[in-house]
């Protein structure tokens, strides 16, 4: 079976120089045999609205400090940190923690806004690096983030290449720029925990370790704070003794928002809509299920504008109860389940076979070897006649999957000799991903094939304990 199967689509439009088809007045066809101009269709106004600002109702969106709300305590003491900047005084490192979306980027993001204005009126430049570590993986990339993020700021090239140089190279790229062009930076790395990369020791740990003694190893004479943002409140214990003797942040923790709280916030964004498009039933129904949540801002701010854009989408003028019901039913769709509907054949048969590996295992482990999960693969590709790809290629069809929560894995050495193996641990039920990838009709099959594949996965598990 071929990974993937091209098969006819006439209505798919190719946009090359020269082809007839990236004619402007392009048409698509719909489903009754007629066209319809994709260019007007961009251009014709929607016969419902009810916005007026839309990115207010944006999670990501950096808000003026009078709509921050419930958060006056941690304020206080990011603005504290920060303020001696102006008078070119040293400023302490901080770790922002607690559960997602109760303000801990909003916060720091919007007081470096107007520590970034207000150093600007002195004549000075407050550098702002921040990154998300969740994408980099590694302290090698998220240092070369860094420096590509100071580079975009200052409008320069950033000097080094992402890859071909080593991670010292674009350290002292990044302290070089630092000492050019700024009178003081801050760090700000998002999602710190997620920056775990390959080996068994947190790359976290290099990174903090460095960052936190900037100020000697750049030679720079400005004021430099590292803060790390995290979800776990322990972050702190999982640090190496190198990070944890250079790294002593004023920690700030962050506790869940309640529903009165979340009321509050999306009030003070009532202004993202045209007055009188809310019924008044809306916001407390959205704190409701916000609060049902553990109190994520996030998660609610981006329901309230999913409920404004299905009633823009129905033409309507006025978001009601429904509208936010609605929304509420498509958030809480399984987004991981959808994603593995969505994936190519081969991908699909690799989780596949992580999951009948967990699935059939007689003690149902939490983390799965790869070695067995391969060969159950192989025996499964077998089964369905499909293209067997290498161990490689297995692996980095799985891996990839961490990057959309559906699994974590990591590499354990066996001792001296030994060698290092790699682990999987699924992020959902293992019987829930095999009947969704089941409902693709070239694996439907596979349900009377349970007990064989039972046995092979027993049988491997087996072989690799005994060598291991």
């Amino acid at each position: 079976m071929d990974e993937e199967v091209a098969s006819p689509d006439t209505s798919q439009t190719t946009f090359e120089n020269g082809s007839d088809s990236a004619d402007s007045s392009q048409e698509a066809t719909n489903g009754d045999g007629g066209g319809i101009s994709i260019r007007d269709r961009l251009q014709t106004e929607s016969s419902g609205g009810v916005f007026t600002n839309k990115d207010l109702v944006r999670s990501d969106t950096i808000i003026d400090e009078d709509r921050i709300v419930g958060r006056d305590d941690q304020l206080g003491r990011v603005v504290d940190n920060l303020k001696p900047v102006l008078q070119n005084e040293g400023i302490p490192d901080m770790l922002l923690s607690g559960p997602s979306g109760t303000g801990k980027s909003l916060i720091i993001h919007a007081v470096c806004k107007q520590i970034i204005e207000l150093c600007e009126s002195q004549d000075k430049t407050f550098g702002v690096l921040s990154i998300n570590c969740e994408g980099p993986k590694t302290a090698d990339r998220a240092v070369y983030r860094l420096v590509k993020a100071a580079a975009d700021d200052l409008g320069v090239d950033p000097g080094v290449p992402q890859t071909g140089v080593s991670t010292d190279q674009k350290l002292e790229r990044l302290y070089e720029l630092m000492r050019e062009y700024y009178d003081g930076v801050i760090f700000i790395l998002d999602e710190i925990d997620m920056l775990e990369g390959p080996y068994q020791e947190a790359e976290y740990n290099s990174l903090i370790y460095q960052l936190s003694r900037a100020r000697k190893l750049a030679d720079f004479d400005g004021p430099i704070s590292l803060t790390t943002i995290t979800n776990y409140a322990d972050f702190m214990k999982d640090l190496n003794s190198r990070a944890q003797s250079s790294y002593n942040p004023d920690d700030i923790f962050f506790d869940d928002y309640d529903a009165n709280q979340l009321r509050s916030i999306l009030r003070n964004r009532r202004d993202a809509f045209k007055p009188d498009s809310l019924t008044d039933d809306v916001v407390p129904l959205v704190a409701a299920f916000g609060s049902q949540t553990h109190g994520d801002a996030r998660k609610a701010i981006d329901l309230l504008r999913w409920a404004g854009e299905l009633a823009e989408r129905r033409g309507a003028d006025t978001v009601t109860e429904t509208d936010v019901r609605d929304a509420q039913e498509k958030y809480t769709e399984n987004r991981k389940l959808r994603h593995i509907s969505g994936i190519s054949t081969q991908k699909k048969l690799s989780i596949y076979a992580v999951a009948a590996t967990a699935s059939y295992a007689r003690e149902h482990p939490e983390w799965i070897p790869a070695g067995p999960a391969f060969k159950t693969y192989q025996f499964i590709a077998d089964t369905m006649d499909a293209d067997q790809y290498s161990r490689e290629t297995f692996v980095n069809h799985v891996t990839e999957q961490s990057t959309y929560g559906v699994l974590d894995f990591e590499r354990r050495g066996k001792g001296r000799g030994r060698g290092v193996h790699m682990y999987f641990s699924l992020s959902e039920d293992p019987e829930t991903i095999m009947e969704t990838i089941r409902e693709d009709s070239r694996f439907e099959d596979l349900a009377q094939e349970e007990a064989t594949i039972s046995a092979v996965v027993r049988e491997r598990l087996n072989q690799f304990r005994s060598k291991n």
